[in-house]
């Protein structure tokens, strides 16, 4: 961190870290290198095979962080019974910063994870047999935050000024630079961690952060912040993404259950669409209860994160679905970073299923 001010003054219960690269070479790679059990002793009494008593099939869904705002769509089909029309019990994982959630599928601890773009793709080029089945998020929520004042709206206002960069979001930086052929010479970059202090205290005029919580934190304590998102400017990238082993998609029983859990998730995430404020106070009050969550913040970051979950191609296609256009661009994207990916990793399969031609579920 920068600067000698309160680092407490802008604390906040739970955050989105490192969002979009944790070190793509890092924690994805337990997930083929004898990492596993670690890994699973959060959730070693949860199972997703087997039946109930009422004959609903058991299954789990891994998350890729705590249980905020940013999951909420699994709230919805737990409460509105969504997962239970589809025949299922499900369990929901929450994860944490040091969690990686490509192991917990491959372990068959849960049949679906969320996770993060580079992470998954570095896990399946690390060996894992994981297939990418859909896309939470649509668009690429990386932005630079700064201030009114001082606004950063396109990459060149970032000369001549300073930029906080953290070491996880390093690669993304970089990758950024050379998608849009910046003199990074004409750009101080500055090692921070992800406190928005140094911005509120205009130490350095933008930060690398996350359009759904960072910018929220600043509004609330009565600042003006400006976002200029990554991907609207030569860098889109699909994120959160839903993995499944790749073995299960060849299943029958198990592709029903992945099919199921698909289009539970898709109506409860509809519901986030639809109304984000019950979307956070659901989140407040029931499933994040235990992590004094602000109120006031979750509902702020529930009304930006639909804009990244819902546009032109997921009214045609329903929540969730991969185009072409975008999977391209998000291997694009990857490859600026040095992470490589192929068209193979991804898979409508699921969604095809889900939908069967039309954009809400069948």
């Amino acid at each position: 961190m920068i600067g000698k001010v309160n680092p407490h003054i802008f604390d906040r219960p739970v955050s989105r870290r490192g969002l979009l690269v944790r070190g793509a070479q890092g924690l994805s790679a337990i997930a083929v290198a004898g990492g596993v059990g670690s890994a699973l002793a959060a959730c070693s009494s949860s199972s997703s095979s087997g039946t109930t008593a009422g004959g609903l099939t058991k299954a789990a869904v891994q998350f890729c962080y705590l249980q905020n705002v940013q999951f909420a769509g699994s709230y919805f089909a737990t409460t509105k019974g969504y997962y239970k029309a589809a025949g299922l019990e499900v369990t929901l994982l929450p994860g944490g910063p040091s969690l990686a959630p490509e192991p917990i599928v491959l372990s068959g601890k849960a049949n679906v994870a969320i996770g993060h773009t580079a992470e998954v793709v570095s896990a399946i080029n690390n060996g894992a047999k994981l297939t990418i089945i859909g896309a939470c998020f649509q668009k690429n929520p990386t932005c630079i935050l700064s201030l009114a004042g001082n606004p950063i709206t396109k990459p060149t206002d970032m000369y001549g000024k300073k930029i906080g960069v953290s070491d996880t979001n390093a690669p993304i930086w970089k990758s950024f630079v050379k998608a849009n052929s910046l003199d990074e010479s004409k750009i101080t970059v500055v090692t921070v961690g992800f406190d928005v202090t140094s911005v509120a205290t205009k130490e350095i005029d933008g930060i690398v952060a996350f359009a759904a919580n960072e910018p929220t934190i600043l509004k609330l304590k009565g600042l003006d912040p400006v976002t200029m998102l990554l991907g609207d400017f030569n860098y889109p990238l699909l994120e959160d993404l839903y993995m499944a082993k790749s073995a299960d998609l060849e299943d029958p029983a198990k592709m029903k259950t992945l099919v199921g859990l698909m289009k539970a998730e898709s109506l409860g995430w509809a519901d986030v669409v639809a109304d984000p404020d019950a979307a956070a106070t659901l989140t407040v009050d029931t499933f994040g209860k235990t992590l004094g969550l602000d109120p006031a913040q979750q509902k702020l970051d529930a009304g930006i994160q639909n804009t990244f979950v819902a546009d032109a191609d997921t009214k045609a296609h329903g929540l969730f679905w991969m185009t072409d256009e975008k999977i391209a661009g998000t291997i694009k994207s990857l490859a600026l970073g040095g992470v490589t990916a192929t068209p193979a990793m991804f898979s409508t399969k699921v969604l095809e299923q889900v939908y069967q031609g039309r954009n809400v579920p069948a």
